[in-house]
């Protein structure tokens, strides 16, 4: 071979050997650049707590998946407001509500992103969404909290609510801002009417503002017992030594589908996807045990306290969704609102 022929296969192999190398550089380049996307991307989540719980969850997903989270923190009535005014401009990705009818609206109004998550085959039965919307991650039982210092024996049934030592001394989660409330109000109304309402109307029930102003008006003794509502905030209270009880009432209760769902406007689809995946892992059904709250993925309704079973209402929630405003109005009516 000449010494010419040498060194133009020696100059190719040179070039092809620079090519592959420019090539790999590139693909790594890119690969990085994806990556660097990702872990940018800031996926906006919309949550109605409880906010420790949300922000235990958040840090974990953050920490497990590089992606950012920006959260809003606030009642279920105040997240929807907040994505009605967004409506022209979506910030949200995911919801989180304390309301199944809401996100039940939500659905029939066509505005979720339908995934295969995964996981959501443990979910409890009765939490199951079978059009893969609504994500009941988790559920609150809704009961009678009471000021153990101004009431020594403890409610047992709603009724008892209507009884003298409650006269004046009984309010209500407003179900226009608290999102359990609100379907507490609903499934009783579908249960039994209105009769027990008008009765805590003339025994001086009121209307307190969300859960958390009603909890606070037994805990400072301004209000001796709450009818619905709180749930799981008055078990965490109690935990912390406050000097109020909680009972189930034993007639039956609402138990509360706790629902997470993804915007069909979401502009991270992608990740909130890996979210919702992540609310319905056993690390984060661990943590809503602990938080005071029933797992999604639990087999029985029990009591976070002590594993005791909670007499649950049915309900059938695409009914719920259609009974709400006329119960929502009933309501009013009987308060006068």
């Amino acid at each position: 071979m000449s010494k010419m022929a040498i060194i133009t296969l020696s100059t190719l192999g040179i070039l092809a050997l620079g090519t592959t190398l420019y090539a790999n550089a590139s693909k790594e380049k890119a690969l990085t650049a994806n990556a660097q996307k990702t872990n940018q991307q800031v996926l906006t989540v919309y949550a109605a707590g409880p906010k420790p719980l949300s922000d235990q969850i958040i840090k974990g997903f953050e920490t497990q998946t590089g992606i950012k989270v920006k959260s809003f923190d606030g009642t279920t009535g105040k997240i929807l407001s907040k994505v009605k005014a967004e409506q022209a401009n979506p910030q949200a990705d995911v919801l989180i509500l304390a309301s199944m009818a809401a996100g039940a609206d939500l659905q029939k109004k066509g505005q979720l992103l339908t995934y295969q998550a995964s996981h959501a085959k443990r979910l409890n039965s009765k939490f199951k969404d079978n059009n893969h919307q609504l994500f009941n991650y988790s559920a609150s039982a809704v009961g009678i909290t009471y000021n153990t210092q101004q009431i020594k024996t403890a409610p047992t049934d709603w009724p008892d609510l209507t009884t003298n030592p409650y006269h004046n001394q009984v309010t209500i989660p407003d179900p226009q801002t608290s999102g359990s409330s609100l379907d507490f109000i609903n499934a009783y109304q579908m249960k039994s009417g209105t009769k027990l309402l008008k009765a805590l109307q003339e025994n001086g029930a009121d209307i307190g503002g969300a859960n958390k102003e009603a909890l606070d008006a037994v805990i400072t003794g301004q209000k001796v017992a709450v009818f619905g509502g709180v749930d799981y905030m008055s078990l965490t209270a109690i935990k912390k030594g406050e000097k109020i009880g909680f009972v189930y009432p034993k007639s039956g209760t609402l138990v509360n589908p706790r629902p997470a769902m993804i915007l069909k406007t979401s502009r991270h689809q992608a990740a909130a996807k890996q979210f919702v995946d992540y609310l319905l892992s056993a690390k984060v059904q661990r943590q809503i045990q602990k938080g005071n709250l029933i797992p999604g993925t639990t087999v029985n309704l029990t009591d976070p306290r002590n594993g005791k079973a909670i007499k649950a209402y049915t309900v059938n929630w695409d009914k719920a969704n259609a009974a709400l405003t006329k119960n929502v109005v009933a309501f009013n009516q009987v308060f006068s609102r």
